[in-house]
């Protein structure tokens, strides 16, 4: 039994150093190719107009919200998900509408 346990561990590690680290985004589409705005969950940096991967297997249309992962090192967007609007957190749903920059009154 110890065997097959540092087997598992073992392809865990493998796939991990593999795989590479991935980075979060969620984001709004312009269109069904374009991201209009898309913010990273860790460090909150925001990217603008970003063009989805040809492969990338998801419907999306205008105004649609997604969840993308991109490989930390390359920057390639490796998956693309689409989500309700009540997926995104809110701190980042604020940050995607501006909603931060927005004028209190009239």
């Amino acid at each position: 039994m110890k065997n097959k346990k540092g087997l598992g561990i073992g392809l865990i590690t493998i796939m991990m150093f593999v795989g590479g680290k991935k980075e979060s985004y969620y984001g709004i589409m312009k269109d069904s190719t374009t991201i209009d705005k898309m913010i990273n969950t860790k460090n909150e940096k925001i990217e603008k107009n970003v063009e989805l991967p040809k492969d990338a297997n998801v419907s999306v249309k205008k105004e649609d919200f997604v969840m993308l992962f991109k490989d930390e090192k390359t920057g390639k967007i490796t998956k693309v998900k689409k989500v309700n609007h009540d997926d995104v957190p809110h701190g980042l749903m604020s940050k995607i509408h501006d909603m931060g920059n927005m004028k209190h009154g009239m």
